[in-house]
């Protein structure tokens, strides 16, 4: 028997706020109609090098996040009906947050409850159902992520974020 987890994608689950303009967060899963979401950087760099050295040398200064989301419009989900609305959405109307959970890192002796980081993000749907035929409606876009995380904890019952830190 071996001492780790090997982890599907159903165990790293995303929350967005659908509603952001509301008094208190309203947070649905990512989940059904997506069946990909593919994150990246666009990392930036600085290279130093000294007098006295042959070699330069790396220094990673900061990373933009993104998460590219995609599948097929699925009527009557709360995220991706929030998603497909989000088609024509700019500014301050695009912003939201995102909880990103990873089902492995439950807090100890308190079942459903999760070490968690909370982002603030912009969702931009680039395509609101569209494609061959065959395919049904497709979908897709990215969630840009903006600024650091805010570590706490995550309840999935009861779709509720606490800031804070966590002890092992």
């Amino acid at each position: 028997m071996s001492n780790y987890t090997i982890p599907t994608p159903k165990d790293r689950m995303m929350f967005v706020d659908v509603t952001p303009q509301g008094e208190t967060p309203t947070y649905e899963r990512v989940g059904k109609g997506f069946d990909s979401a593919t994150p990246s950087t666009n990392t930036q760099t600085k290279v130093m090098q000294w007098l006295d050295e042959k070699n330069g040398s790396t220094a990673l200064t900061t990373k933009s996040i993104q998460k590219a989301i995609s599948g097929q419009r699925a009527v009557g989900d709360p995220f991706n009906d929030y998603f497909c609305s989000m088609f024509d959405k700019v500014g301050a109307d695009a912003e939201t947050t995102m909880i990103l959970v990873d089902a492995w890192n439950q807090v100890e002796d308190t079942p459903g409850t999760y070490r968690a980081k909370k982002y603030n993000v912009v969702v931009d749907c680039t395509n609101d159902g569209g494609g061959a035929v065959a395919d049904g409606l497709l979908i897709e876009g990215i969630i840009y992520v903006n600024g650091d995380p805010i570590e706490g904890t995550f309840v999935e019952e009861t779709k509720t974020f606490t800031e804070g830190a966590v002890g092992a």
